[in-house]
């Protein structure tokens, strides 16, 4: 197979695979082409050959897509975005067929609504993480290159807010002048890994969050000097992150200036978002995800509502404004002690949290006499738990409202309950993450 190796071949791309790379065929091998568009005809590179696949440099499209568009960042090779060169409508018809096809994939024949999109699709992050690393010209900060962790220098991100960038080269400014030490992960060795920023779409507050391997951080306050005069800039924390591995937070955080929190708002309700708090990375789109939500739930104001999943309870207190009582239930002790905080600061007294996997808590409330007339679920990619879908049958709400980031498990787990007793009323997919092969979905079902 190495005589193949750097060889230059033209393919037709007949599809995308999950992480955006065309898909060609070439000598009964499949060939992955990162920046190629299902439709067009290619030439490309060969690299990294298997028996059943090879990957393959991008080197000319010969025949583009009619919806082929200029890339909008000049960083095209940090890999965070996967189909940036695809205008944006047909991305938004992408994520609807995506769903389509997982759910009749499945024996679903529910229709799909059109994607709600964004009218301006970019620098729509609230959150941006950027490793820290040695460069060329002394420690730097970026993103990983795909599928690599070599460091693609980056200070003016397309999809993060434009205050992003300055925030960086303060940083960068500072650490190479004081000789801040870059971590190496080879070694596990340095003083900074990685720099955490996070911002209040509605209130204009910035947190800052420098990831350190161990407690020293030298030269805090020329930091802070450096970063003085920063519009909203409300909290600068220190995390200390010891352990070798991916992990980009560790357990403890120190306050270096300001609050240990900041606030945002989404539909007139209050959060306050610590460094380690779970919240929506498009607050635009967030609003939009959650009136769908609180519109399939169809509450009257006299239900009993579970929110599954619940994390620092931004769906569940948005559901208690509607309902008698919501039940929230969490793994992540933090995120509930951030929930209970939130239906304080918010004034809500009819929702209340649990602590631990819903497939425990939920049977557990059920045996003790507690049950939902709706139930809303929110799960991580992996979908539910098989113990709480029992459950829920057992429970028989007249309403579920199932919120999923994962086309495929979301299909999985509807068709477990439409074959037990369920029907399924609408399927709604939200952009929350455009140019990314990422869709959120929201389901609803319906005892009959």
């Amino acid at each position: 197979m190495t005589e193949y190796r750097q060889q230059q071949v033209e393919l037709d791309i007949i599809g995308l695979t999950d992480k955006g790379d065309g898909i060609g065929q070439w000598q009964g091998r499949k060939i992955f082409v990162p920046g190629a568009l299902a439709g067009e005809r290619v030439a490309a590179r060969l690299h990294g050959i298997k028996p059943g696949y090879a990957q393959a440099e991008l080197i000319e499209v010969l025949q583009p897509l009619a919806e082929r568009v200029p890339h909008f960042c000049p960083h095209t090779e940090c890999g965070g975005c996967q189909i940036p060169v695809l205008a944006y409508e047909a991305q938004l018809r992408l994520k609807q067929q995506q769903v389509q096809a997982v759910l009749a994939a499945r024996g679903l024949a529910a229709e799909v609504q059109p994607c709600i999109g964004m009218d301006e699709p970019y620098r729509y992050r609230n959150k941006a993480l950027y490793a820290v690393r040695a460069g060329a010209d002394g420690l730097e900060l970026g993103f990983f290159r795909k599928l690599s962790h070599a460091l693609v220098a980056c200070d003016d991100c397309g999809i993060q807010h434009p205050q992003t960038g300055e925030l960086v080269r303060r940083v960068r400014t500072w650490a190479r002048r004081y000789g801040i030490q870059p971590y190496d992960e080879q070694q596990h060795s340095g003083q900074l890994r990685y720099l955490m920023l996070r911002h209040g779409e509605q209130s204009g507050e910035w947190m800052l969050v420098l990831v350190t391997l161990g407690e020293a951080l030298p030269h805090v306050s020329e930091l802070l000097a450096a970063l003085s005069g920063m519009p909203g800039l409300t909290s600068v924390l220190q995390n200390i992150n010891p352990a070798r591995g991916n992990r980009i937070l560790g357990p403890a955080s120190r306050l270096l200036q300001g609050e240990p929190v900041i606030e945002d708002r989404i539909d007139g309700l209050r959060f306050h978002i610590s460094p380690l708090s779970f919240f929506q990375v498009n607050p635009r789109q967030t609003g939009q995800l959650y009136a769908i939500t609180l519109q399939l739930a169809g509450l009257s104001g006299q239900e009993t509502v579970f929110d599954l999943y619940c994390g620092i309870g931004t769906i569940s207190l948005s559901l208690a404004r509607q309902a008698k009582r919501v039940i929230g239930v969490e793994l992540v002790a933090e995120a509930i002690e951030d929930a209970r905080h939130n239906a304080a600061l918010n004034e809500l007294t009819n929702a209340e949290f649990h602590v631990g996997k819903a497939e425990e808590v939920v049977p557990a409330l059920y045996a003790e006499g507690v049950s939902a007339d709706v139930v809303v679920v929110d799960p991580p990619r992996k979908g539910c738990d098989a113990r709480l879908l029992e459950t829920m049958l057992a429970m028989a709400p007249r309403t579920l409202v199932y919120v999923s980031c994962d086309p495929g498990t979301l299909a999985r787990d509807l068709a477990f309950l439409t074959a037990h007793g369920y029907r399924l009323e609408r399927v709604q997919p939200v952009d929350m993450f455009p140019h990314t092969l990422h869709v959120e979905t929201v389901a609803r079902l319906v005892r009959v």
